[in-house]
Formats: structure tokens, C-alpha cells, sequence
């Protein structure tokens, strides 16, 4: 004798910013625990609550199942065959929030997802288990499936910035921030390579007169949810206006995206810096940790430096411009592994210090 199975009220299917977001509700509250995060439904045995989608009716869906250890931060991924028997099972990022006893909100971000812009049509599956021969599954809709278009998205701003120097974040929580400066250069591409393949975020503080010809290095900074802020245009201590806001507009015109960080050359700050980028919307960033990288020292000195200084809330300055950078691309990924065995999390110096990226849809 199983559980009496929640029936599914309705489903839906959403984009707010760079997430998509499914939101599930029955008729009774669901047990995650209970749920299989790669079922084969062909099984009437199997334990399951999935969106499936796909971006061709006539091709096999990609289902998204709830379920499993970390039911609340990660979700199932299969990729089903043409005569619907589960493929390769992965693991989505995600996030899965429960706001109503009945009601599930998962939360992913559509590359980590294998989900590129397109239109979809969906539908979402549950099945608590039945006897063998017997039919209990249901979907929603009913019948076929519902439309959905997944549309591209990018950054296009940050909250936070107004008048103010910060050298850290909070202390509170096990948060760190990995910043790059004076880029972007030839050796932004494989920084970018190493924090994508650790999943971790960074913040670049680029200068403006290397910008130019890197257009698409930048963007691809934000497209991965990582940061820009401003470094002045041409990396001058105790800069003024021109300098800082020449920088931004270079940032504006590239990639759409408004800055909301600026760190000033050197570490070298007064009240003009910070009254002048408040000005332009932006909050002035220094740092708690410097390994003093720009000098060369070796990658084990970066690595040991860094190690051994990071706390939480911690702003961690390297380069990845202004020369030879291949020591604290070597000591990156290391050092990343280190401070998350330590139970450190990476986050973008906005977020680090409570705001958000801002992304818009377009197309």
C-alpha cells in the first residue's frame, strides 16, 4: 500500500532576470525526501516530480526532477532517449524554496541547465508510486504541453552604489570576494576558464584604455555572473572625474552594463575619490588581502599570502592585467579549493556586500 499521492493543481514556467523559474503546487505538501531526483518513469513504481522540456516537439525531452540529498540546492537533470529511457543524469544548481505547504519554487540559471534562448514547450510529471500495470501519473497540463520562449538576458547594472569606501565585507558570514585588476587582457580569458570550471564568481576592475578590442572578453565577464567595475582610464592614482567616469561610459558603451564599483588605482583614496565616484553611482572598493601578486613573488607566495590571510567577508585583490599574470593563474585554482575546503563561498563584491546584479532580457 503507497502514500496517497499529491495531486498537481498547477504548474508554471517563468524568467525573472537570469533565472528560470518553475513553480509546482498539489493539492497536499510534497515530501522531497521521498522523491527520486532521477527517476525512469516508465517504472509505475517510481517516485518522481519533473519538468520536462524541449526545444523540438518531434526530439526527447530534457527532464529537471526534484529530489535527492540537497533536494533544496540542486536538482536532477536527464537526458531521455528517443524511446524514453533516461540517458546521462547530471546535477543543476539550484534553488528550490518552499513559500507554501503545497507550493514548490525552483530556481536555476538556464546555461547551468544546458537551456540556451530559444522557444520550449514543457509540461510537469509527478508520480508517487503505483502497482505495477497500474496508471497513476499525472501531468499539467492534462493534455500536450504548454509554450514557453526562453529569452537572452544580461547584466545591465547593480544596486549599492552610492558615496562610500569599503575595504571588506561582512564578517558574519563565510564569504569571500575574488577581484581582478587592471584588465582586461590577454590573460582575462583562462581567469575566466578557471573560475568557471571551480564554479566560482569574480569582480574585474578594468581600465579603461585596455578595452578597447576586448569587447568581447567583457561580455562574456558578465554573461557568466561575474563583475565589472571601474579602475579609471588610464590607472591613475587619486584620479578625478574625467578619469572615472571616461572608464564607466567605455563600460556602458561595451557592454550595457552600468557600473557600481569603482577602486581607485593603488589603494590610493581621499574624500574627493569617494565624493567624485559616488557621484557616478558608484562605491569605492579597496581590499583586506593583497598578495602583492603585480610583483611577481611566485605562485606559492600568492597562494600561501592569500591562505593565510582571508577571513570572512574579505575583499582579495589580484591582477589579471598590467603584465606577466600566469603566477596567479596558476595559484587560482588551488587557492579556490583551499578557502572551500575551509568552508568559504565565493561571491561578487556587490553581493558579498548585500546587493545584486541587475539582469534585463532582451530580444
Amino acid at each position: 500500500m503507497r502514500d496517497a499521492a499529491p495531486g498537481l493543481v498547477h504548474a508554471g514556467l517563468s524568467q525573472k532576470g537570469r533565472e528560470l523559474v518553475f513553480s509546482v503546487r498539489a493539492s497536499e505538501p510534497v515530501a522531497l525526501a521521498k522523491l527520486e531526483p532521477h527517476p525512469d518513469p516508465r517504472r509505475a513504481s517510481a517516485r518522481y516530480l519533473c519538468f520536462e522540456l524541449s526545444s523540438d516537439p518531434s526530439a526527447p525531452p530534457q527532464r529537471y526532477c526534484l529530489g535527492g540529498a540537497r533536494a533544496h540546492r540542486r536538482i536532477g537533470l536527464e537526458l531521455v532517449n528517443p524511446a524514453g529511457k533516461p540517458g546521462r543524469k547530471l546535477w543543476v544548481r539550484a534553488n528550490v524554496k518552499r513559500p507554501q505547504p503545497q507550493k514548490l519554487v525552483v530556481a536555476i540559471i538556464p546555461r547551468d541547465a544546458a537551456l540556451s534562448p530559444d522557444r520550449y514547450r514543457w509540461r510537469a510529471i509527478r508520480s508517487s508510486g503505483c502497482a505495477v500495470r497500474s496508471r497513476c501519473a499525472e501531468a499539467f497540463p492534462a493534455l500536450g504541453t504548454a509554450g514557453f520562449r526562453l529569452r537572452p538576458v544580461r547584466a545591465v547594472g547593480c544596486t549599492g552604489g552610492s558615496a562610500g569606501l569599503v575595504t571588506n565585507g561582512p564578517r558574519d558570514r563565510k564569504l569571500v570576494a575574488l577581484t581582478f585588476d587592471d584588465g582586461p587582457s590577454e590573460y582575462t580569458d583562462d581567469f575566466l576558464r578557471a573560475l568557471r570550471e571551480k564554479g566560482a564568481v569574480g569582480t574585474f576592475f578594468e581600465i579603461g584604455q585596455e578595452m578597447p578590442g576586448r569587447e568581447d572578453v567583457m561580455r562574456q565577464i558578465l554573461a557568466e555572473g561575474d563583475e565589472i567595475g571601474d579602475h579609471t582610464m588610464n590607472h591613475v592614482e587619486f584620479p578625478g572625474y574625467d578619469q572615472i567616469a571616461g572608464a564607466a561610459a567605455r563600460i556602458r558603451a561595451y557592454t550595457h552594463f552600468e557600473p557600481c564599483l569603482f577602486r581607485p588605482p593603488g589603494g590610493g583614496v581621499n574624500a574627493s575619490v569617494v565624493s567624485t565616484a559616488g557621484s557616478l553611482g558608484m562605491r569605492t572598493v579597496t581590499w583586506d588581502v593583497d598578495p602583492r601578486d603585480w610583483s611577481l613573488p611566485g605562485t606559492e607566495a600568492i597562494y600561501s599570502n592569500i591562505v593565510s590571510h582571508a577571513q570572512s567577508g574579505s575583499i582579495i585583490l589580484m591582477h589579471d592585467g598590467g603584465g606577466p599574470r600566469s603566477e596567479t593563474l596558476v595559484a587560482l585554482p588551488r587557492l579556490i579549493d583551499t578557502l572551500r575546503a575551509r568552508g568559504f563561498g565565493f561571491a561578487t563584491v556587490s553581493e558579498l556586500l548585500g546587493y545584486r546584479i541587475v539582469y534585463r532580457p532582451y530580444g
